[in-house]
């Protein structure tokens, strides 16, 4: 049970902290490009995908959501990044095609695999009853790929940077999570995978934030948790 210096809402980052694409992203692009056109390696497009990624996250004012700074959102969003993606590799691809068959790839569940503990965490802490919202920057299809992986219900908010217009590390999304759960950003602690979007961007918000630090990859200047299960010491 939470005792009176316990969180008394969790938030959660999806990507890197709830599930995981497996494949990852560059080997389904490569999958899908070579099927398309000519043979390409994950390997290949793994350096091309990163670059595009940090290209295009630079466009956008931090703190707005990326997906509103093109006139058609988030699918000329998407759109933008694979035809760049196409013509940093020199690939023959034609991006409409690539484009839908890349759409439906990372929109089919079959692709994410949830972490052995979440289930287990998610469930122990609502028995805390501790409140628990999702903060994540992400396109639109997000709730419903959580409904699709048995992972919606646990929560009582869940806010997507596509919907909100805003997104991580602004703090205005995570505000905006505390207010909709009724609480004081401080009484709220943010799990999630990134430094900066989510560890720096719930500390700037006003919330305790713990890294979760999966691969050991980071130093001691942050609060981590190696998995999940980490949280449980949190709570008296």
């Amino acid at each position: 049970m939470a005792d009176g210096n316990s969180p008394q809402a969790v938030l959660f980052d999806v990507g890197g902290t709830l599930f995981e694409s497996r494949p990852g992203a560059p080997e389904v692009y490569a999958t899908v490009l070579s099927r398309l056109g000519c043979p390409v390696t994950a390997d290949q497009v793994s350096p091309v995908f990163q670059r595009v990624w940090s290209d295009l996250t630079q466009l956008h004012p931090r703190g707005l959501d990326r997906y509103h700074h093109f006139k058609g959102s988030e699918w000329e969003w998407w759109g933008e990044f694979v035809r760049r993606v196409l013509d940093q590799l020199g690939h023959p691809a034609p991006w409409e095609s690539a484009l839908t068959e890349l759409m439906d790839a990372f929109a089919n569940p079959g692709l994410w695999h949830v972490y052995p503990e979440v289930a287990e965490v998610l469930g122990r802490l609502r028995s805390y009853d501790v409140r628990l919202a999702v903060v994540s920057n992400w396109d639109s299809r997000l709730p419903v790929l959580l409904e699709r992986l048995g992972l919606a219900g646990f929560f009582d908010e869940v806010l997507v940077s596509a919907l909100e217009g805003v997104e991580k590390p602004g703090t205005e999304i995570f505000r905006r999570a505390a207010m909709r759960l009724s609480l004081e950003p401080a009484w709220c602690l943010h799990v999630g995978d990134s430094p900066l979007d989510d560890y720096r961007g719930a500390e700037s918000a006003g919330m305790r934030a713990v890294l979760v630090d999966r691969a050991g990859i980071f130093g001691n200047g942050y609060v981590r948790v190696t998995d999940l299960r980490g949280l449980y010491d949190f709570f008296g």
